[in-house]
């Protein structure tokens, strides 16, 4: 470990690896620029003893890592006692006080935290230290779309308008306790703070690793539909039972369209999407680009949500021509109709999928733009040198 270097103390709610999914990525990508500069420990929270023993890679971007266990039976006994006071539940769901004491213990050696979520902001509200909340999206805005949406799967509306009102009144205060708060775009931005100025808060989009994507020129012909995205969470599970409840069937009709989802699924989750006709599943994958190669099209059909889509990045870097939602390519600055096509309705999707398929030449074109546009407009250094020449000022 380098002496010259600073310490800084990373917190996340959960184990970034493997290093799939969308939050995952982010807080891995913003370390591993981190490291550079820093010398970076780990202190996460796990729920699966799986997760606590597991060996992880020799990446050289954490000097240090600590592993908690948290039960799941222990995070839905703080949701339940949460229920009466203000407490935002999925705040209440991360408590720990094993991790609290692990806090206490490591961060006076440090120089400085980085916090990944505000599931974890309450561990250092209070502390002394340089702080800083890397908050990713506005998640009131994520629950309060889920809150609109009728047909969301699973979910009480009672319980996100309760979780909607909480989440926003916490993430509107929050920041005040620390020295710099970091958004994935200026929608979010802007759905929390648009009336007040918020200078601690600044928007880091997100960034694309295009070491591991190798772009490839897509052949139309394969039909095969690519998803990629953990489906561990609500939002891409219902992208998915859209498509390939509403969707698939149109194409179908037409010719052999396959729809394959690439991503961490539960067993149960996996099997009823098999269920569907023209569906394959993966589960959690090693390589991304390796279960994406037969991928004639790139999709993200997103009605719920906030944020920058990762999965549309690696659509691009990959060459897949992609088709999205307007909600999907939020915040991501790429033009319609130049670097991916744009579809509302089911109807839509089809036409627009189609379209690819029978005029190949356009469909590569148009993944030839958004490879350059990625290259350009999100490469992880690019996207993170701002946050770091501000916790360079922080730090001293």
């Amino acid at each position: 470990m380098s002496t010259n270097k600073k310490k800084l103390l990373v917190l996340t709610p959960r184990l970034p690896y493997p290093v799939i999914g969308g939050d995952k990525l982010r807080i891995y990508h913003l370390c591993k620029a981190l490291s550079r500069q820093y010398s970076l420990t780990l202190l996460s929270l796990c729920e699966t003893r799986e997760e606590t023993d597991c060996e992880l890679p020799d990446d050289g971007v954490f000097d240090r890592v600590e592993r908690v266990f948290l039960s799941k039976v222990r995070s839905y006994l703080n949701t339940l006692l949460a229920l009466p006071t203000r407490t935002p539940l999925q705040v209440a769901y991360y408590r720990s006080r094993a991790f609290a004491s692990a806090v206490e213990r490591i961060l006076p050696s440090c120089d400085g935290v980085v916090v990944h979520l505000v599931r974890c902001a309450e561990y250092v509200r209070n502390s002394d230290k340089p702080r800083v909340l890397e908050m990713t999206d506005a998640i009131s805005l994520n629950y309060s779309r889920v809150k609109q949406l009728k047909n969301a799967r699973g979910l009480k509306s009672r319980v996100l308008s309760l979780e909607a009102k909480r989440l926003g009144d916490y993430e509107r205060t929050i920041v005040n306790d620390f020295d710099l708060s970091v958004l994935v775009s200026q929608t979010d931005k802007d759905y929390l703070f648009s009336r007040s100025r918020a200078d601690n808060v600044m928007v880091c989009s997100n960034g694309v690793d295009l070491s591991g994507l190798t772009y490839l020129v897509r052949s139309m012909a394969s039909r095969v539909l690519i998803f990629i995205g953990d489906m561990r969470t609500v939002q891409n599970e219902d992208m998915c039972h859209f498509f390939a409840e509403e969707v698939l069937p149109l194409l179908r009709k037409r010719a052999d369209y396959r729809f394959k989802i690439v991503g961490s699924i539960s067993p149960a989750l996996a099997e009823r999407f098999r269920a569907y006709d023209g569906v394959e599943v993966t589960g959690r994958v090693a390589s991304v680009a390796d279960a994406s190669m037969e991928g004639a099209i790139g999709v993200c059909p997103m009605r719920i949500g906030a944020g920058v889509q990762n999965k549309i990045l690696e659509y691009m870097a990959l060459g897949l021509p992609v088709v999205a939602t307007s909600l999907g390519y939020e915040g991501l600055g790429a033009k319609s109709e130049h670097d991916l096509l744009i579809a509302e309705t089911p109807q839509e999707f089809a036409e627009r999928i189609e379209w690819l398929t029978a005029n190949e030449a356009l469909a590569v074109e148009m993944a030839r733009r958004a490879r350059a546009f990625v290259e350009q407009e999100h490469e992880w250094g690019q996207m993170v040198a701002p946050l770091l020449g501000k916790l360079d000022q922080l730090l001293g």
